[in-house]
């Protein structure tokens, strides 16, 4: 018991972190997003839980000039959500899309979802929702910081209500220009 309330500590203390550090120190580069996932996915499920890549077209392999670390936290930061809230033993799909020049990373789950009229509160700093704040760990940080990541990229963060229960966390990103990207 006592390592894992170490753990939620250095999380929370990393989250705090995390929000108070400017994005302004890493340089954008071309990102394979798709790859990325994918490394973020298999990470998870070394971990022991059930991070998939969604079934279904996706769109095709692009380079977009991103910040590597920036996104890694962000989308880890939205899994972890996704994990807290629909349980660790539940599902979570990662899943990309691309829409009239902006590409979609999407995290879905199967949990309770956020309540449409408290969406745009969820962004804030130490938000959390009623219910969440009797049981769940974490300072709520964790979407302000997805929240922040995207807009530094020029995008937004969309929490979505899933049809059939849970919640699509999608980050919207622009693609100013894209480029294919060599398979390896």
């Amino acid at each position: 018991g006592m390592t894992a309330d170490v753990e939620e500590m250095d999380k929370t203390i990393g989250q705090f972190l995390d929000f108070a550090r400017s994005e302004g120190g890493e340089a954008p580069q071309d990102v394979d997003v798709a790859a990325l996932l994918l490394e973020i996915a298999s990470q998870y499920r070394r971990r022991g839980f059930r991070v998939e890549l969604a079934s279904g077209p996706t769109p095709p392999v692009v380079a977009l000039p991103l910040r590597p670390q920036a996104l890694r936290r962000a989308i880890s930061n939205l899994i972890d959500n996704a994990l807290r809230y629909a349980g660790a033993d539940s599902l979570v799909e990662l899943a990309l899309g691309a829409v009239s020049g902006e590409f979609h990373i999407e995290v879905l789950d199967r949990g309770p979802g956020i309540p449409a009229d408290e969406v745009e509160r969820m962004k804030r700093p130490f938000a959390r929702l009623e219910a969440a704040r009797t049981n769940a760990a974490g300072a709520g940080l964790g979407l302000a910081i997805v929240d922040r990541i995207a807009r530094s990229h020029n995008g937004r963060l969309e929490l979505l209500a899933r049809p059939g229960g849970g919640l699509i966390a999608r980050l919207v990103l622009k693609t100013s220009r894209t480029s294919p990207v060599a398979a390896s």
